[in-house]
């Protein structure tokens, strides 16, 4: 791809010419490539990025705001967008491959990690009674002038993102040592459990640990 000055001795062109080029702007950029046709539509591994694309996409769309934000800082300044960084660190894993697909979230990635945030030391659940599922994250040592601002919980059903479609999540935090919640009465099942910290830097900017995962049954 190519960028490109007054193309076609315009101020703007877009569209393709001959079957030989494509004229279009990304984020008001323009840019020049070469035409290609488009491959068949309908591989299994095609259908399989697409439905695990989807997945993705309605996902993101259900996440709480505080389950964005990790990704909102780590695309700060980037060429890309919070929405589009989740799904691309997340779709090769989620995926798998046509002889090896996916078959649960273990590869999922719900935090990043953004400014230097540093990983939690460990992420561990339970079953609670009821129907309940517990998820408790350990902090790790801090640096002088660290801070936990509070640890983030999410919880999605267990599944093949290519071919199941439970998009609901379930999300909480806890401000306070030890950190751990409990969703309760989630309903019997097994869970993909994840957890982050959000921390306070000694400059005051906020950073993020990447998250954690656990799989966890719920009678």
């Amino acid at each position: 791809m190519s960028k490109t000055t007054a193309p076609l001795l315009s101020f703007g062109a877009s569209g393709a010419i001959a079957k030989t080029q494509v004229y279009a702007s990304w984020r008001g950029i323009p840019y020049a490539r070469r035409y290609v046709v488009p491959g068949n539509p309908n591989t299994d591994a095609q259908k399989q990025t697409r439905n695990t694309f989807g997945w993705l996409n309605q996902v993101w769309k259900l996440f709480d705001p505080s389950v964005q934000a990790p990704w909102t800082l780590f695309s700060k300044g980037r060429p890309f967008f919070n929405r589009n960084a989740f799904i691309s660190s997340n779709l090769s894993a989620l995926r798998g491959t046509t002889d090896d697909p996916a078959m649960d979230l273990s590869g999922m990635v719900v935090s990043p990690g953004a400014n230097g945030g540093l990983a939690a030391a460990n992420i561990t659940t339970a079953d609670d009674a009821a129907h309940g599922l517990t998820i408790t994250l350990t902090a790790p040592a801090l640096p002088a002038g660290w801070s936990i601002t509070k640890a983030h919980f999410v919880a999605l059903k267990q599944q093949a993102a290519e071919t199941d479609k439970f998009y609901t999540s379930h999300y909480a935090f806890d401000a306070a040592d030890p950190y751990t919640t409990t969703f309760a009465a989630i309903g019997a099942g097994t869970y993909a459990a994840f957890g982050y910290f959000e921390y306070m830097k000694p400059d005051g900017s906020t950073a993020f640990s990447p998250s954690l995962y656990h799989a966890q049954i719920v009678a």
